[in-house]
């Protein structure tokens, strides 16, 4: 039973259906991506329409199609917004005090009031602050306020050294109304960094505590469950206070901070000392309990190895795990997918996903195709109100876009290069929304849309793969009445290269034995030599009877061992005494391969025993388990290593005669014969002799030609 399923087996992973498999799977993993879910194909690029500005996309008058807001200085250099309707007609301009902020995130455009008013709110610069507009471009008082002072930069921090945070609309205080969240981070000269609120109906500005560390806030979520949101969000410890203020939380160290609705701390934040640490944190929950996952990043060398981290909701340390890559040469990023159930993942450079749980285990990985030194941005690309993710970095390139569930991912080329992206979504009534892309001064809009040629991606696999089929069965018949051709020479080669190696065999053993009978007339001892020249007569006439074949019975096998070993005692009686046992259930008439315990037993006489002069002693025991006959041959000799150094050694000839014989029976048989040499120790590791353990199947084929 068990032989038919191993025959059914091997016919399966030798079918041409089987062989044609992975073939089939690599040559469709190299096909060009036709039938990928979806395309991502550029269908207009040129210069953006104010260089130095940047464009936005909103549904400001809720018709369904977005409005472009072009932000940029005009001639006199004053900050201005000029909107376009989505057929490029001018719809209105605005002007503010100051020059624009040239950085992408200074500027949001979206709903904040309790009926769905939908707001532009902006930073614009004038001389040394750093002013807040905000505007409502279809309401009554398109004015919502003006010149909002936010801070006064320092004198050193020149005309772009300073970032700001990610401008977010939330309704913090759940009044109906969204608050403006955004801050302004200092780089070199450390002041001013805060974090900031503004609330449109009081008009109330809130700033997060005095600090220099560099931070941002990316999530608004309700940890402790009051119904009011908690903000969180990275930190950097840049190091570039360096004591010069005497102010908390110095940015010598990333920090886990988390801030209530008023921006006062919601616990007070741990620091993690170090030069150029990225902290990152992720808010989740988990059968309806909140946790903090949180990515310590070194980016420079001696501040340690990327840990994954986790907190409860009140800040406090649960567990960590130490990620194993080089931190110079790699980058992580930490996503929560809202659509599969606030999972939480980390990105690994070449696009690689791992899921994370609350043990900081990975339960699941996917890789983002072509997703190679990437940042991921969740956007609705098409605007089917769920989250696409877009990956990208400064230096990939490609631009990729995947499902919610990050599956089927689609690819474009990144014209850009290594300059920072900003993307949006343009809305058009009836149609799917499209991707804009900006790279400074030049801009491309994309359309993601369903691929076409997707649903014929299987009858276009099980065409390749019935075409590998076939080219498989071809090439196997072909080998096949090739092998015919060979297989009986090949046989018969290999058996007479078997009956060459004991033709080799039987003059090297006849000389040793003719050296015994001339050592037994040289002593004048009539009768042994008569007596050891009856032992040759027989062990020839066995040669004679097996000449042409390459095994005999077991009984055959050891009356030959008998023999020998009679010639060998009579020649070193005082060195050696040897026993044959051989156990009740061996079945005699096994055939054995020729001459495969002579060639062990000569070799412990020769090499083993005579280097003693004395006291030595070979044990030959025969036993059969099952299908399985095990001869074993033990002697008391000097060992295999002590024979090397002294020379006894011998040419090796014997051995490799029976290495190739069994290598060659083998060949042709399912069973195989095996032996195993074993050096002997005493109790004070001193060589002991040798055992050598021979097992040989029951059932060999040895008539090859016929096999």
């Amino acid at each position: 039973m068990r032989q038919s399923w191993q025959y059914l087996l091997k016919s399966f992973w030798l079918s041409p259906w089987f062989i044609a498999l992975p073939v089939a799977l690599t040559v469709i993993f190299f096909l060009p991506d036709v039938f990928s879910k979806y395309t991502l194909e550029t269908v207009k690029s040129g210069p953006v329409n104010k260089p130095g500005g940047f464009e936005y996309y909103d549904d400001l008058d809720g018709d369904g199609n977005s409005e472009q807001i072009v932000l940029f200085n005009d001639s006199e250099g004053k900050a201005a917004v000029k909107i376009l309707d989505h057929k490029g007609f001018i719809a209105d301009h605005f002007y503010f005090t100051g020059k624009i902020v040239p950085k992408s995130g200074s500027l949001v455009a979206g709903p904040y009031g309790p009926t769905g008013q939908r707001g532009i709110f902006l930073l614009t610069k004038s001389n040394d602050s750093i002013l807040l507009q905000g505007i409502s471009p279809t309401a009554a008082n398109k004015t919502l306020f003006h010149d909002q002072l936010l801070t006064c930069l320092e004198a050193g921090n020149a005309e772009n050294d300073y970032t700001l945070g990610t401008m977010l609309l939330a309704d913090l205080d759940r009044d109906g109304t969204k608050e403006i969240i955004t801050g302004v981070m200092a780089g070199f000269q450390a002041k001013p960094r805060f974090l900031f609120t503004y609330d449109l109906n009081s008009s109330k500005l809130k700033k997060t505590p005095p600090a220099v560390v560099i931070q941002g806030i990316t999530d608004t979520t309700d940890l402790d469950g009051d119904g009011f949101p908690e903000l969180t969000g990275p930190t950097y410890s840049i190091d570039n206070n360096q004591g010069r203020f005497n102010i908390p939380f110095d940015d010598d160290s990333a920090w886990l901070i988390v801030y209530n609705r008023d921006l006062e701390f919601f616990f007070p934040p741990v620091g993690f000392p170090g030069k150029y640490i990225v902290f990152e944190t992720v808010v989740t929950k988990r059968f309806g309990k909140p946790y903090l996952f949180a990515l310590q990043d070194p980016k420079a060398k001696g501040t340690g190895t990327p840990k994954l981290m986790l907190f409860n909701a009140s800040g406090k340390f649960i567990r960590e795990r130490t990620l194993d890559c080089d931190p110079m040469h790699e980058n992580h990023y930490l996503i929560r997918s809202d659509e599969l159930e606030g999972r939480i993942f980390l990105l690994h450079e070449q696009g690689i996903l791992e899921e994370i749980d609350t043990n900081l285990q990975v339960v699941g990985r996917r890789v983002v195709k072509e997703a190679a030194i990437a940042i991921a941005t969740p956007m609705d690309v098409d605007g089917d109100g769920r989250m696409e993710y877009l990956f990208w970095g400064d230096e990939s390139a490609a631009i990729i876009v995947t499902e919610p569930d990050f599956s089927n991912p689609v690819a474009m080329n990144n014209p850009f290069g290594r300059s920072g992206l900003h993307f949006q979504s343009i809305r058009e009534k009836g149609k799917r929304a499209k991707l804009y892309v900006q790279g400074e001064n030049q801009r491309v809009i994309c359309a993601y849309e369903p691929n076409p040629l997707y649903y014929f991606r299987f009858p276009a696999y099980v065409t390749v793969y019935l075409f590998i089929v076939g080219f498989v069965m071809l090439a196997q018949y072909l080998q096949r009445r090739r092998t015919r051709q060979l297989v009986d020479a090949r046989k018969k080669i290999s058996e007479m290269q078997l009956l060459l190696l004991n033709q080799q065999l039987d003059p090297h053993f006849t000389f040793n034995a003719i050296n015994t009978i001339s050592a037994s007339i040289m002593d004048e001892k009539p009768e042994e030599a008569n007596r050891n020249l009856m032992s040759l007569s027989r062990l020839m006439r066995s040669f004679v009877r097996h000449t042409d074949t390459l095994s005999r019975t077991l009984a055959e096998e050891l009356d030959f061992l008998q023999n020998y070993l009679t010639l060998m005692h009579s020649r070193m009686k005082a060195i050696f005494a040897y026993q044959i046992e051989i156990g009740e259930e061996v079945d005699l008439n096994v055939e054995v391969p020729r001459m495969i315990v002579q060639i062990f037993a000569e070799n412990a006489v020769k090499h083993g025993l005579k280097p003693l002069n004395e006291g030595g002693n070979l044990k030959v025991s025969v036993h059969q388990r099952g299908d399985r006959v095990t001869i074993d041959i033990r002697d008391n000799g000097i060992g295999r290593k002590e024979a090397g150094r002294s020379g006894e050694h011998g040419t090796g000839k014997g051995m490799a005669i029976i290495d190739q014989t069994v290598k060659i029976i083998n060949q042709f048989n399912q069973k195989k014969i095996g032996y195993q040499i074993t050096d002997l120790e005493d109790d004070r590791s001193n060589p002991a002799g040798t055992l050598v353990s021979i097992t040989i199947p029951v059932g060999m084929n040895y008539c090859l030609a016929k096999s």
